[in-house]
């Protein structure tokens, strides 16, 4: 069925009011507070059209209706006006996303200002496409030892290993050789791979101290694993939450990498991904809704942040909100890179 004017007007605003006020929406809501041009007889008629067609859902018996997967689609492809972000966030997200840090820095930094405008959980799901550029090895004191990992996509990991003897600078700096000569150019997905490689060739040569080196690169990379996760605390705002099991379910679904992996396989460009109840792939977020945003630097794709709620979600300030990040991510991600292009040349 195709939809008339009078048809979207009705579903727009069921979309609207449920999206404001969490509660099923009937005709006389609609007439009152939208001021349709339509009676109430009429727009209960076009509403109980719009469930046979699978836009509306009526949760109970003498209930108003709630939008559908089906309805909210349709709202965002076709009725959804663009929002305008308040001075207010505006000013918050130039002021917090401040370029400090390296690029893991600038996108968790990214991950909370969206988690905080939204009241919204969001979680960035990192590429394992990165690779290791360089390696080095620094004495801080006699037996102590910091280990910096710089990535082809300007991403900086650190990480300390504590000797039980001490070593000579001769020895750090035959380590920091052999660990170029194997790792770089290593993608992170294989870092662990190659250095259990690393454990077997040189241990007998630098005995403890490298092996102290090496396992503390291996925790260092198995912390970056997990995903980055942001705002959960928001989830208890929403109503769709007042259960405490959906809330311990919620949390522990969107923390496991495959799931999530899953629902955001089919979106793999740049562009803007929106992902409604049934729509996906994973059965478990059936209720929710994904609106996600490649991360990008130097057109190489280093991720996806995402944000992650019920199907009932302020879709537009969303989509705006996320528009607006990727701008601010990208300037200055490029601002950095001239920060040290600057530096280098001076």
């Amino acid at each position: 069925m195709k939809l008339d004017e009078r048809k979207k007007k009705i579903l727009s605003s069921v979309v609207e009011d449920y999206i404001e006020s969490a509660e099923p929406v009937g005709s006389k809501t609609l007439v009152e507070k939208y001021h349709l041009d339509y009676s109430s007889a009429t727009i209960r008629n076009e509403m109980k059209l719009l469930e046979e067609e699978g836009y509306l859902e009526q949760p109970h018996v003498s209930a108003g209706r709630i939008p559908s997967t089906k309805g909210y689609r349709y709202y965002v492809d076709n009725l959804m006006k663009e929002n305008k972000l308040s001075m207010v966030d505006i000013d918050y997200i130039n002021n917090t996303i401040n370029g400090f840090g390296d690029t893991d820095a600038i996108i968790q930094q990214v991950a909370d200002v969206v988690s905080k405008i939204l009241a919204t959980p969001t979680v960035v799901t990192k590429s394992n496409t990165d690779t290791v550029e360089n390696i080095k090895v620094v004495k801080i004191s006699d037996k102590l030892l910091l280990v910096v990992l710089m990535s082809k996509n300007g991403t900086v990991k650190d990480c300390f290993a504590k000797l039980t003897d001490t070593v000579e600078d001769q020895v750090i700096d035959q380590m920091t050789t052999i660990l170029n000569q194997n790792l770089s150019g290593t993608p992170f997905s294989e870092l662990h791979l190659a250095l259990n490689k690393v454990i077997r060739k040189d241990l007998e040569v630098f005995s403890e101290a490298m092996g102290e080196v090496v396992n503390s690169i291996k925790y260092e990379m198995s912390k970056d694993l997990k995903k980055l996760n942001s705002g959960m605390e928001n989830i208890f705002e929403k109503p769709e939450f007042s259960d405490i099991e959906k809330v311990k379910n919620f949390v522990n679904m969107i923390s496991t990498k495959e799931i999530i992996d899953t629902a955001l396989s089919n979106s793999k460009d740049d562009k803007l991904s929106i992902i409604i109840g049934s729509e996906n792939k994973e059965v478990l977020l059936n209720d929710y809704t994904i609106i996600s945003l490649d991360i990008e630097k130097d057109n190489k794709y280093l991720g996806k942040l995402s944000v992650i709620g019920p199907k009932r979600m302020n879709y537009a300030k969303t989509i705006s909100t996320l528009k607006y990040i990727k701008e601010k991510f990208n300037s200055t991600l490029m601002l950095n890179n001239k920060n040290d292009n600057d530096s280098k040349g001076g």
